[in-house]
């Protein structure tokens, strides 16, 4: 097993190709996944590898990176939260079965005391009530960022509770945000936006692409940094009472048509 020690944490090196088009650097947990196309040549695969394993490594010793960055999200009771602008309170209730909804400004699940899982999945309802709740406004900003600066066909947009990107745009030009990206300052989540729908006109993170983001977002450097330094944090409204909402949520999605 491959292995590299960065500030006295032992990390595993898990090198893989795949079917995207573009090389990437992930951390799970203790893991740094280096992900390559299967197409490109062996010299190249090695070359970008090993480039990618490097500035992993100094984004974990300079705390850019942290391990605890591929948890999920966990909601718990009495969480406020800030989706797209609208304040939101989470407020758990017990019932004999499972459920939730909105109004006036709240979200209620309904939880079943008695499942083992419960933490799970009342923490799951809640962040999928509230991506409906802050679906139509993020739509509308994809909208409108789409028409000023592209005009792409996006067929889809996605929000997901992703624990390694930030975003994501398919070959045909549909579009996945990270569930977090609701909670984060308009012009962080903007860049975010911008940089996929880049992804429409150029697949790979060449020159012309960055050309392309750095004339609509000069200060996109700043807009990366943020998101490294408190990205992952963007919900951190405190520590859940229960433990049982620190576990692992399964991975949900919610598509929408563009």
């Amino acid at each position: 097993m491959e292995s590299v020690e960065i500030n006295g944490i032992v990390f595993e090196i898990r090198r893989i190709t795949s079917v995207n088009r573009t090389a990437s650097a992930r951390l799970k947990g203790r893991i740094i996944v280096i992900s390559i196309p299967a197409r490109w040549p062996p010299s190249e695969q090695e070359k970008v590898a090993a480039n990618l394993l490097m500035r992993a490594v100094k984004s974990i010793e300079k705390g850019r990176w942290k391990a605890e960055q591929g948890s999920k999200v966990a909601l718990f009771h009495g969480q406020r939260v800030i989706a797209m602008g609208m304040p939101l309170d989470i407020v758990y209730m017990p019932a004999k079965r499972f459920g939730s909804r909105s109004r006036d400004g709240r979200v209620e699940v309904s939880v079943v005391e008695s499942h083992p899982r419960k933490g799970d999945i009342a923490s799951r309802l809640a962040m999928r009530r509230i991506a409906e709740e802050a679906r139509p406004r993020l739509l509308e900003r994809v909208r409108l960022l789409n028409e000023r600066h592209f005009g792409a066909n996006v067929p889809r947009v996605t929000i997901r509770d992703n624990s390694s990107r930030w975003g994501s745009c398919s070959p045909d030009g549909s579009i996945s945000l990270n569930f977090r990206l609701l909670f984060m300052p308009q012009d962080v989540l903007d860049y975010v936006i911008i940089h996929e729908l880049a992804h429409t006109r150029y697949r790979s993170h060449g020159v012309r692409f960055w050309d392309l983001v750095e004339k609509i977002v000069p200060d996109h450097r700043e807009k990366r940094r943020w998101l490294r330094e408190n990205g992952w944090e963007a919900l951190g409204t405190g520590k859940p009472p229960h433990a049982d909402a620190h576990k692992t949520l399964e991975e949900f999605e919610l598509d929408e048509p563009y």
